[in-house]
């Protein structure tokens, strides 16, 4: 790949030789070749380049780089979004072979377009669908009657449970479970009835399924609960990080953002463009309006208006947040006054006997 061409992807500046072939994207401190393109858009990479063996560097516009130190220098004006390109244009994506492994189990009555790849030890469940240019890497297990969509990434371990339908583009990372069963019982293990003498705890069965909108990504190890009759979604685009929990009936709309260790009871509604951070916990029945950030770490337990930031435990709008610790912080000298005013008080009323 020429520099003049990598250029051209980023919608970027070039200045030097655009001729220059390019075979690998390293940080600067990494470079060891020619063909090595260093990519500096962070503060420490840009300070990497003074001492780097690249001869190609890919800088954000508002770091300086002196004139002629490489052969040619790729300017970027949205060093993230520069990012995402170059580093996809470099990821040749896990290796696989086209067409179905000897070892993999496909029902008789499954569809599969022309293009697919279904690597080994792949079960594929009755009368499911798998669209154009899929891969479903080895280990995996699609259930009966599921759709997975056009140009599917299912990594090593999978999950697809009957009647799960995923659209088109969905990456889905390793050992990630969709459409396992909700946890719901009767009686409501949260009503206090719950745990009187010979009360049986009966399952609810989940009738319902999942469907996963198109162009949605699903972190490694995470699980989503199919719905008890109705349907558990997630909307287009919407990326969820590692081992999140996503709870029955729940919907989570579309361009969403959910970090690591995020946990989402049951029923709960969430709208677009939402943000939770890491190990954030949401409440059943919770709904969260579009547009809502919620800090790492908080547990929002009642309905979230649209646009709030919400940080705490429970999760309060971030600056009512601030005021409780600084009042917190406080309450150490309240604390010494009072005693004080105890002490004199106590004096007062030896005097007053006297």
């Amino acid at each position: 790949m020429q520099i003049k061409d990598i250029a051209q992807a980023l919608a970027a500046r070039i200045e030097g030789d655009g001729g220059l072939e390019i075979d690998r994207l390293v940080h600067p401190d990494g470079a060891e070749h020619a063909s090595d393109l260093a990519l500096a858009v962070s503060g420490n990479a840009v300070a990497a380049l003074a001492r780097s063996k690249a001869q190609a560097a890919v800088v954000a516009a508002n770091n300086r780089v002196p004139a002629g130190s490489f052969k040619a220098l790729i300017t970027v004006d949205d060093p993230r979004m520069a990012l995402a390109r170059v580093t996809a244009l470099f990821d040749p994506g896990p290796v696989h072979e086209a067409g179905v492994h000897p070892t993999a189990i496909v029902a008789p009555d499954a569809t599969l377009a022309a293009d697919v790849s279904i690597g080994a030890y792949v079960v594929v469940g009755p009368r499911s669908r798998i669209g154009p240019g899929s891969v479903i890497l080895s280990h995996g297990t699609v259930g009966a009657d599921a759709v997975i969509g056009a140009q599917c990434l299912l990594h090593a371990g999978v999950r697809i449970g009957d009647r799960v339908t995923v659209g088109d583009r969905v990456i889905i990372h390793a050992n990630a479970v969709i459409g396992s069963d909700g946890f719901s019982f009767s009686p409501d293990l949260t009503s206090p009835t719950a745990f009187a003498p010979g009360v049986v705890v009966t399952r609810v069965h989940s009738l319902g399924t999942v469907a996963i909108d198109d162009d949605v990504e699903i972190g490694a190890a995470t699980t989503i609960d199919r719905s008890t009759i109705e349907t558990t979604r997630i909307g287009r685009g919407t990326k969820i990080d590692n081992h999140v929990h996503i709870g029955h009936n729940v919907v989570i709309g579309e361009s969403c953002m959910i970090c690591g260790m995020v946990g989402i009871s049951g029923s709960v509604r969430i709208g677009d463009r939402v943000r939770l951070g890491g190990g954030v916990g949401v409440g059943d029945h919770v709904r969260i309006g579009d547009e809502v950030v919620v800090a790492a770490g908080s547990g929002v337990a009642s309905n979230a208006p649209a646009g709030v930031f919400l940080s705490g435990y429970p999760a309060l709008p971030h600056q009512r947040t601030l005021e409780h610790l600084q009042y917190l912080g406080r309450q150490k000298r309240l604390h010494g006054k009072v005693d004080e005013m105890r002490s004199r008080l106590e004096a007062l009323e030896q005097l007053i006997r006297k």
